[in-house]
């Protein structure tokens, strides 16, 4: 029996009926809600060289698609955009384009970059070609600014001196904008949108030396560059990172010190949300769960927006600057090129466009090529695979208009759903809010396992102490301690570890500073590989002094136990010191309980000349089709037709070709059917 049998025994069985009247979608063309958000259509393009970030040593061969091809945008033979995929992302309205990246930014150094090809050593796709794409696209640039290829001291003028180069006038006082002029483009290209850092929580992964910021190292370094870069520009907007993941941990450690330290200097918050997390659930399983999702993510945005007024004392708009399923792997399924993956970010979409949900820009991760790309195409820029999340964003480019207007939803059914990672239960008619259920004692610390290098001692009375005597492991995570599953909390129910303790690390050579990062982590007793379920609390390293350190580990439902562990991570050179741990807590909290969610949502449009009506609609009942009526107000349609995404088997790769629909109001008012886990996109002329 699996968790959901467990949780909700009646689960898939029906929606819940909120009575017998049918449900009524409304429209009133009328009454316009504000402008469609361009930026909302955005995408990535990852435009550097992985070498040494992840896998790859630096000494591996230039990898030409990440410094050449533009991942497949750009022909280097040619030096122009291929014009066959300018035209499909024109299509799919890709309104703003984030550039070099996501984690490849960290060791992205612009002045390779820039200057004539002929005396550029690999980058041949660089700062003014991506520039020359967005305008070709007619597309915002987003540029995400590294954030650990240079020493800390070095970032502020590195970055001024980018924004002087896109920015500034062509005058001896701006060296760098002289260049640029030089070099064909006299006039500045207004760069108004930078992402300072990316993910920086995690640090900068295999590069050697590994670096990584604290949150209050991560503030000065976003107070000091932003204030280097309006120096030479005022204008420009600037994103402060949040920590990445499922979007529940809003009020995180990191996020917390960041906004308190330095959100007054940001424009904007950057969040990255790659949930629910699916792994092995059968498809039925992974479908209930993508669909349950969109309304437990209305609520995320609106903590962090929340965090941000409390803590800055300012409204921030949110950058959702990646954003897809959290699934990487390919087994059993490649769920992040899915039939479900496509209809629950298309489902997405709607929330970033509704203007209450205080969306600056939406950027999907990835329309074209690497390893999430929707669809693929070869060196001549022809498309050579088109995935299953390809047509659902094609879709949402050809209808929607220029202007949102009202949309009404009546006596819509509501279904619910088990929790999985990244998705609490749907369940009832009410939220309810996590509680506190005690405290968890781990067993006996034990350092059988630890490598070589690394001990473990503990006095019986709380107090730990790790000796490092000149660790030349490049990383090392072993476990010390178990967690049972606390015998109060049902199998099948989430929760959550409050895991608190002081820290401090002493080196054996006063004033060093270790080359690796030291912290302590949680994991799902089944390990890893099995599970991806785990915690860091990092940071222990650069405490000096006796510093208090919070973190949350959110449990899988069905997990029989916990373990705790040392995380010891890209040490560069021997690692030589002490660190001191006292009054470590594992407090137990449930989890929260979101409401049945809504089986139909939708969202309406108009054409600027205000002939033509869109309306987009999205029936999340995994195993039933809907009938609703839907009302036109303000609006005399002669006809209608439209497109329905509909999918057999919701973990297929394979391209959702849309149906066509055909529909014919009578009176502004008429029924139509909906099927079950689909996407239908109307147009209405008159």
């Amino acid at each position: 029996m699996n968790a959901a049998q467990l949780i909700l025994p009646a689960l898939c069985a029906a929606a819940l009926s909120l009575g017998a009247a049918m449900p009524r979608i409304t429209v009133d063309a009328a009454k316009p809600v504000g402008p469609v958000n361009p930026l909302a259509f955005g995408a990535n393009i990852e435009a550097a060289d992985d070498r040494g970030i992840f896998d790859r040593p630096f000494s591996a061969p230039i990898n030409p698609h990440g410094v050449a091809q533009g991942e497949g945008t750009w022909d280097p033979a040619a030096n122009r955009p291929h014009p066959g995929i300018v035209r499909k992302l024109r299509e799919m309205r890709i309104g703003m384009l984030r550039y070099p990246g996501g984690c490849l930014a960290h060791n992205y150094n612009w002045k390779q970059a820039v200057g004539p090809l002929s005396e550029r050593k690999d980058w041949k796709f660089g700062i003014d070609e991506y520039i020359r794409l967005c305008r070709e696209l007619d597309a915002e640039p987003i540029i995400t600014m590294t954030d650990y290829a240079l020493p800390a001291e070095e970032l502020p003028k590195h970055m001024a001196e980018l924004v002087e180069y896109l920015n500034a006038p062509a005058v001896p006082e701006h060296p760098w904008a002289m260049k640029r002029a030089a070099w064909g483009n006299p006039e500045p290209y207004r760069v108004r949108y930078f992402e300072l850092g990316n993910e920086s929580n995690h640090g900068s992964h295999n590069l050697v030396p590994r670096r990584h910021y604290t949150p209050e190292e991560y503030a000065a370094y976003f107070r000091s560059c932003a204030a280097a870069m309006r120096k030479i520009d005022p204008a420009v907007q600037l994103g402060i990172v949040m920590e990445p993941g499922t979007g529940e941990l809003h009020d995180s450690p990191w996020n917390r010190t960041v906004l308190e330290k330095a959100g007054r200097a940001a424009d904007f918050i950057v969040v990255h949300f790659y949930a629910p997390r699916i792994a092995d659930q059968t498809p039925q399983e992974a479908l209930a769960a993508v669909l349950a999702y969109g309304d437990q993510v209305e609520l995320r945005l609106k903590n962090y927006r929340d965090l941000a007024r409390t803590l800055t004392g300012r409204e921030l708009p949110l950058a959702m600057t990646e954003f897809n399923i959290g699934s990487t792997g390919n087994k059993p399924y490649p769920w992040r090129f899915s039939y479900l993956a496509g209809l629950m970010n298309a489902d997405l979409q709607r929330i970033w466009l509704r203007p209450e949900n205080g969306m600056l820009c939406a950027n999907y991760w990835q329309v074209i090529n690497g390893y999430w790309g929707s669809f693929v195409s070869n060196d001549k820029g022809e498309i050579t695979l088109r995935r299953a999340p390809v047509s659902f964003i094609e879709t949402w480019g050809k209808y929607t208009g220029s202007e949102l207007v009202e949309t009404g939803l009546e006596n819509i059914p509501r279904r619910e759903a088990a929790a999985v990672p990244g998705l609490a239960i749907s369940r009832g008619e009410r939220m309810q809010s996590p509680e506190a259920a005690g405290e968890a004692e781990p067993g006996a610390v034990s350092g059988k396992g630890f490598p070589e290098g690394i001990s473990i001692t503990a006095n019986g009375a709380g107090e730990i102490k790790i000796r490092f005597d000149n660790f030349d492991g490049r990383s090392a995570y072993p476990e010390f301690a178990e967690l049972p599953r606390p015998e109060h909390i049902p199998q099948g129910d989430a929760f959550s570890y409050l895991i608190s303790f002081d820290a401090k690390y002493t080196p054996d050579r006063p004033g060093e500073r270790p080359s690796g990062a030291v912290g302590l982590g949680m994991v799902d007793s089944r390990g890893w590989e099995k599970t991806a379920s785990a915690v860091s609390v990092p940071g222990i390293q650069a405490a000096t002094e006796w510093k208090h350190f919070t973190g949350k580990y959110q449990v899988l439902p069905d997990t029989p136990g916990s373990k705790v562990l040392l995380r010891v991570e890209g040490v560069s050179a021997p690692l030589a010191g002490t660190a001191e741990i006292r009054n470590l807590k594992f407090a137990v909290e449930t989890q929260p309980v979101f409401p049945a969610y809504r089986t139909l949502t939708a969202l309406a449009s108009r054409s600027a000349d205000g002939e033509t009506l869109y309306l987009v609609v999205f029936n999340k009942d995994p195993e039933n089709a809907l009938k609703a009526e839907l009302k036109l107000k303000n609006f005399d349609a002669f006809s209608g037709s439209g497109v329905v995404l509909t999918g057999e088997s919701p973990e297929t790769a394979a391209d959702t070709r849309p149906r066509p629909v055909t529909v014919t109001p009578v009176s502004g008012s008429f029924v139509h059917e909906f099927p079950a886990a689909s996407m239908t996109a109307l147009e209405f002329r008159r």
